[in-house]
């Protein structure tokens, strides 16, 4: 492997200015990441480098343990490899599952790609359920912080992450918005008395969409509403109902890639690198693994993306890609990593042209 990683070390040392030594490690628990598709420290210790297992699985559980990352420096790093260029469509959502009796809850803001999104920054939170607004706010204000509130293009979420504080917190920024809203919400709309909010869209005939122009009164808030009735995946009456800062006729398109997020997340999980099966219970070694997890994440997608350009994923009879642009990306990138050096180099100029 010692060659194969040259050009990643090279790549990674352009942007995050680290001790040599730490960077060589790193870019080699990217491509065991890669090669294994599994976060498992002892997985990773069989392949890390020609030195025993054991030696190999203590130098990993060291960093875990005793490296600290600069987690701004890391968002520079994969803002600067993402394809996507500002200003961002950002999706905002959590992951969650339990392991070994721990619950693990992570509040994550990604740039939304071609039907897939990108890491950027990640929150974990330190309880079970729902974000709250001020744990919102630290996320999107490190954001800010460092890229600016003009990267945005909009902020695109789900039901969860709706509230006074919350949508007054971005308009004061003025931050274009486009969140789900739960249908049985109260709404204060043209003068008259306070109705439920699916009360606006029930007359509609099913995938018919409805684009109100006059803002209402939600919750202290004034915003712009789109919505429409369907039926969802249990064959059951559903409103999809979004709230946005200004009006935009095309809001439910743009809400559709709030998707592309849930694609990130299974790519991480059991569609990738299982990062779920991690036996981590520690939320900063956890917060460090999911940095290495990110950055092979963002070079997959981007050698998958390359991928496509030249032979396109086939199309299936539902009109749907036979497999993601990852997956694509994490096969090739493995076959590469396996029997092709030459190709390896090239899928690291992938990310130096960025």
């Amino acid at each position: 492997m010692a060659n194969k990683d040259e050009g990643l070390m090279a790549v990674l040392q352009l942007h995050l200015k680290w001790h040599k030594a730490r960077l060589k490690f790193i870019d080699l628990l990217i491509i065991t990441l890669i090669r294994e598709r599994h976060v498992s420290f002892s997985r990773a210790a069989s392949v890390l480098t020609k030195r025993s297992n054991l030696v190999n699985l203590r130098r990993i559980q060291r960093f875990f343990a005793q490296y600290t990352i600069n987690f701004d420096a890391i968002a520079r790093l994969l803002v600067a490899l993402s394809p996507v260029k500002p200003p961002y469509r950002l999706s905002l959502d959590r992951t969650h599952w339990r392991f070994a009796g721990v619950e693990f809850n992570i509040l994550c803001l990604t740039i939304v790609a071609d039907k897939v999104s990108l890491p950027v920054f990640w929150l974990m939170l330190d309880k079970a359920g729902n974000s709250d607004t001020e744990e919102r706010k630290e996320l999107l204000l490190h954001y800010v912080r460092l890229f600016g509130a003009q990267s945005i293009d909009y902020l695109i979420a789900d039901r969860e992450f709706v509230g006074d504080a919350w949508f007054g917190f971005l308009a004061k920024l003025h931050i274009r918005y486009c969140i789900r809203l739960r249908a049985n919400f109260w709404i204060n709309y043209s003068h008259k008395p306070p109705v439920r909010l699916f009360w606006l869209f029930n007359d509609l005939p099913f995938n018919s969409a409805r684009h109100i122009q006059k803002p209402v009164l939600l919750a202290n808030q004034y915003v712009y509403l789109s919505g429409m009735r369907i039926i969802n995946d249990k064959n059951q009456l559903e409103f999809l109902i979004v709230a946005t800062y200004y009006f935009d006729a095309c809001a439910l398109k743009v809400y559709a890639q709030r998707w592309s997020i849930e694609c990130f997340f299974k790519a991480i999980k059991s569609a990738g690198f299982h990062i779920e099966d991690t036996h981590l219970k520690d939320q900063q070694r956890l917060n460090k693994l999911l940095a290495i997890v990110a950055i092979a994440f963002v070079w997959v997608y981007r050698v998958g993306e390359y991928n496509n350009s030249i032979t396109p994923i086939a199309i299936k009879t539902h009109q749907r890609r036979a497999c993601s642009i990852f997956r694509y990306g994490l096969d090739q990138l493995n076959k590469a990593l396996l029997h092709d050096d030459q190709l390896v180099r090239k899928y690291i100029q992938l990310l130096s042209c960025t």
